[in-house]
């Protein structure tokens, strides 16, 4: 509980730019930690900012079937010597087309045009001949497209958090390397690791902001990154020696 309120107050903390000064200065394992805590509450924002399209994902599926595609038809003929196995070793889909029952198992199964799925400690079989024809058959399609997707949700949320992980992580390098390209022509010399760790804390509002613009469908040229580039400025105003006008062509002290 006192890491979770300490995160919080920091966050918090981050708005204020005359506490730069202390983030820039930060160790690099304290700022890993609260990016760490950053990106794992801006996880939860977003899942929770997707509750509405998880609702309405069936309808909004049938809609675009119905008003979007002309035809859609899957006339798919299937045959396997061995069953499939996605993947070999203890295998998530299990693809069976032979006359004879697979002795493996695995989470999703279709044997000969039929699926089964054990989800939340139930089993679901659905059989897939009523798919083909999916103009038809929207409202069956969709809801069978919906339900694929909430098996795949584990694997669906671990590649969101990475892609989260990793989107601001690059954003807070490209910022901290801008930063230290402006830093002497501001008039100020600093270490590279003060404007890094200025780029961490920055960032805490813009990821808030870009996932409430994600939200509402707002987009004007990437303004919720605004904040970041004036929160590096101030920490390298915070944390850098201002030097005369004749030493402004000297480049950033790295280390």
């Amino acid at each position: 509980m006192k890491k979770v309120l300490g995160f919080y107050r920091t966050f918090l903390q981050t708005l204020k730019p005359k506490n730069y000064e202390d983030f820039a200065e930060s160790t690099l394992k304290n700022s890993f930690n609260y990016y760490s805590s950053l990106i794992i509450n801006a996880f939860l924002v977003f899942m929770i900012i997707m509750i509405p399209a998880a609702v309405q994902m069936p309808n909004t599926i049938e809609s675009y079937i119905i008003n979007d595609i002309d035809t859609l038809n899957f006339d798919i003929n299937i045959k396997t010597n061995i069953p499939i196995l996605i993947p070999k070793d203890n295998p998530v889909l299990l693809i069976n087309y032979q006359n004879m029952t697979p002795n493996q198992t695995a989470n999703v199964i279709i044997d000969n045009d039929v699926l089964y799925a054990g989800f939340l400690f139930k089993k679901f079989v659905k059989d897939l001949e009523p798919y083909r024809d999916a103009k038809q058959n929207s409202g069956a399609v969709s809801n069978f497209v919906a339900f694929i997707l909430l098996l795949m949700l584990p694997t669906l949320l671990l590649i969101l958090f990475f892609y989260l992980l990793i989107k601001y992580f690059i954003i807070i390098i490209l910022a901290a390397l801008i930063g230290a390209i402006l830093s002497p022509i501001i008039g100020y010399r600093t270490k590279f690791r003060y404007i890094f760790n200025s780029a961490i804390y920055g960032i805490s509002l813009s990821i808030f902001l870009d996932l409430i613009f994600f939200a509402v469908g707002f987009s004007f040229y990437k303004i919720q990154f605004l904040p970041l580039a004036f929160y590096v400025i101030s920490g390298i105003r915070k944390s850098g020696m201002k030097v005369d006008k004749k030493m402004k062509n000297k480049f950033i002290e790295i280390r």
